[in-house]
């Protein structure tokens, strides 16, 4: 018997599975940041999420801009232009639209907090925090974020990292199945590691393709379909970052975004204009223009195809049962 297709659309998987209060995971590192998903977010108005992402750029500050956001878990918030993510500063420092609490990592602690939470393991030992002020800086996750304990082994110290664990995880990537086998490639950061710590998951995919696709190439399953609540074919779902083998990153939105949110009244009409203003990824995309689209389309670069082998015939068989 088949599983059942997971297909749904990014409206329905956000309304189905992200609630207000969650603590949500967002995937991507430079390159595949579901922008898409925290659109559709901002569209449904949801409220006092926990965002918790490697590594923030102007997607979050959309959020926090939006009135989405109370608490960020996160090791950096920019634009990376290089320019301040207004909202953000605006959050931290005036309490507009609301305050914001901030928990901040390293990027490799981050990672490494995933990477527990991805193992279901109450933490992992590092000595990269020693000498560090963070061992001594909480904010809303209190002592329970880092503990310097003595090795049992040798007695040295070492710095004891929890699990990140989320209510739900989203994911922008090159491609799904219907059943929610995952493959990624390109820099992928913390992502596997940090959406496996997910209870829920949410795949949004540049493209829906056969199982027999995902089956060919299976080092590059980053996610195992089982684990999958939803899944969304929304190609572009990162633009303006970028997605490998498929559309460059597009620099000129970034200092375009940060001209048009450096106060309150001009983050608004930004949002009325490319968030509310139309009604999914398909509508944005043309809003950007055919144009601009396609001198950033990626041109064709194959990595050279690798012979897994078929070993289907198991000629000893016949031996042992002799």
């Amino acid at each position: 018997m088949s599983p059942q297709s997971k297909l749904t659309t990014t409206t329905e998987a956000i309304r189905r599975f992200v609630h207000d209060g969650d603590t949500v995971y967002l995937g991507g590192f430079i390159q595949g940041e579901p922008y898409a998903a925290v659109h559709e977010i901002i569209r449904q108005r949801k409220k006092n999420l926990t965002i918790s992402k490697v590594a923030g750029t102007d997607h979050i500050d959309l959020m926090i801009g939006a009135g989405c956001i109370k608490r960020l878990i996160t090791s950096y918030l920019w634009n990376p232009v290089p320019k301040s993510a207004h909202a953000f500063r605006r959050a931290m420092e005036k309490g507009i639209p609301q305050s914001l609490e901030l928990e901040e990592y390293p990027l490799l602690v981050m990672s490494l907090a995933y990477l527990a939470g991805s193992m279901g393991l109450p933490f992992v030992a590092t000595k990269t925090m020693l000498g560090t002020g963070f061992v001594r800086h909480y904010s809303f996750l209190g002592e329970k974020k880092f503990k310097v304990i003595e090795s049992p082994f040798d007695g040295e110290k070492v710095c004891l990292i929890p699990g990140l664990h989320h209510d739900v995880g989203i994911v922008q990537a090159q491609r799904a199945d219907e059943w929610g086998n995952t493959q990624a490639w390109g820099i992928l950061g913390s992502t596997k590691h940090g959406i496996n710590s997910c209870k829920k998951i949410i795949v949004c995919a540049e493209e829906i393709v056969p199982s027999d696709t995902i089956r060919k190439d299976p080092n590059r399953t980053i996610i195992p379909g089982f684990r999958v609540n939803a899944v969304v074919e929304e190609p572009w779902g990162c633009y303006p970052s970028y997605m490998q083998g498929y559309y460059d990153r597009d620099f000129r939105f970034f200092p375009d975004y940060e001209r048009q949110t450096r106060n309150v009244d001009s983050f608004q009409r930004y949002l009325e204009k490319w968030v509310y203003g139309v009604g999914n990824r398909q509508e944005y995309m043309e809003k950007i223009g055919r144009n601009r689209m396609e001198k950033l389309k990626a041109g064709e670069r194959a990595s050279t195809p690798v012979n897994y082998g078929d070993f289907t015939a198991f000629p000893e068989l016949e031996y042992f049962s002799g």
